[in-house]
């Protein structure tokens, strides 16, 4: 594992270089993997943020990774659709349906936003449990966007900058990363205290 890592690092100049050979097919190849991400809820979406901004740069890695974001979740809401009573038999009692509930029921978008916002949250279980509310397709891809942009965004950042290899960056951009992630999760665990409490 550590080998691999040591060859990436070495290689990320010709890793960069191949996408750059293909300015076409890609973007539109990380886009898939990103929707693929979305859809496929084992795939780590952290590891596919950082990748876009390794690859591509902070902005278009930031730009694609969106792209793929918001294709995964209009896929996952028709998916869900489609089957829906499928899903809800299947996540009726789920904890973390009946919590989206409780949730939804008192905040309604807003609520489904923050969740979005958050990092720690199982967002994987997230997109498909959203579409079981009483939510359109337009209102769910405008929150779920907004929400996941700026942990997105902080991983496309993150990636430019181990690409660029500036130890002094490196610190910094991940100290303030994991200053944030505490902060938010400090901040869900109180949310979650209160659903519980109410």
């Amino acid at each position: 594992m550590l080998e691999e890592i040591i060859n990436l690092w070495q290689d990320r100049a010709y890793l960069r270089e191949i996408t750059k050979a293909h300015p076409n097919l890609a973007p539109i190849i990380f886009v898939i993997i990103q929707a693929l991400q979305v859809i496929i809820a084992p795939l780590p979406g952290e590891a596919t943020g950082f990748m876009a901004g390794f690859l591509f740069g902070a902005f278009l890695g930031f730009i694609l990774s969106m792209c793929g974001i918001f294709l995964g979740s209009l896929v996952v809401f028709y998916l869900v659709s489609a089957f829906r009573e499928h899903f809800l038999k299947r996540y009726e009692n789920h904890n973390h349906y009946l919590k989206l509930k409780r949730l939804f029921r008192k905040y309604g978008l807003f609520g489904v936003f923050i969740l979005y916002l958050f990092p720690g949250f199982p967002k994987d279980i997230l997109n498909y449990l959203i579409p079981l509310m009483p939510i359109s397709i337009k209102a769910l891809l405008i929150v779920s966007t907004l929400g996941r942009a700026p942990a997105t965004l902080a991983l496309s950042i993150q990636g430019d900058v181990v690409y660029g290899g500036h130890p002094y960056k490196i610190v910094f951009v991940t100290a303030v990363f994991l200053i944030t992630f505490l902060i938010f999760l400090f901040l869900r665990r109180r949310l979650e205290k209160y659903l519980n409490s109410s």
